[in-house]
């Protein structure tokens, strides 16, 4: 066996990524929000008659449950960093979203969301920036994937009312 040469100081300066408060309630946010999301289309795709969709309907509730108290802990935390802020307004915009009970409310959070990405983005090379553009690209696919599922994409009719132009929970995400 040859040797390896060593082609790194033993006390290289490396930048590495470390959490925030907020940052770290949005990644376990991310991962509860994908397990809602993967336990709904489990029932949209199963039969109310199936034996086992009573336990597949309380599995997904528990989920749901689980993903907007996630959500709700994000909203509540302090901002400690600059990099905070998209992650928070991100978070803002799926609370919003999830509570959706018509298209033309579900039509706004997704043009709040298209005509403001700087907003709900992250830019920079350094480890940090990087990670959060990371989780918020991570987010915007399950807010994509959120919309798709039956219990949203059902709120479109055929008869559309024109989409709101004043949501007061939006407004704060865009300002």
């Amino acid at each position: 066996m040859a040797d390896m040469p060593i082609t790194t100081r033993g006390r290289a300066n490396e930048l590495s990524f470390s959490h925030s408060p907020i940052s770290q309630a949005f990644s376990r946010f991310i991962g509860t929000l994908g397990m809602a999301i993967e336990g709904e289309r489990d029932i949209e795709g199963a039969l109310w008659s199936d034996p086992g969709f009573a336990d597949w309907l309380r599995s997904a509730e528990r989920d749901w449950e689980a993903a907007t108290t996630a959500c709700k802990k994000v909203l509540d935390l302090p901002a400690t960093r600059p990099s905070d802020t998209p992650l928070q307004k991100l978070a803002q915009v799926i609370w919003f979203t999830l509570g959706c009970e018509t298209f033309a409310e579900l039509c706004c959070a997704q043009q709040v969301l298209a005509s403001h990405p700087d907003l709900f983005s992250q830019t920079g090379h350094d480890p940090v920036s990087r990670r959060i553009e990371a989780m918020l690209a991570r987010g915007r696919a399950q807010l994509d994937e959120l919309c798709k599922l039956d219990m949203l994409a059902d709120l479109e009719t055929l008869d559309q009312p024109e989409p709101p132009t004043e949501h007061p929970e939006l407004e704060v995400a865009a300002a």
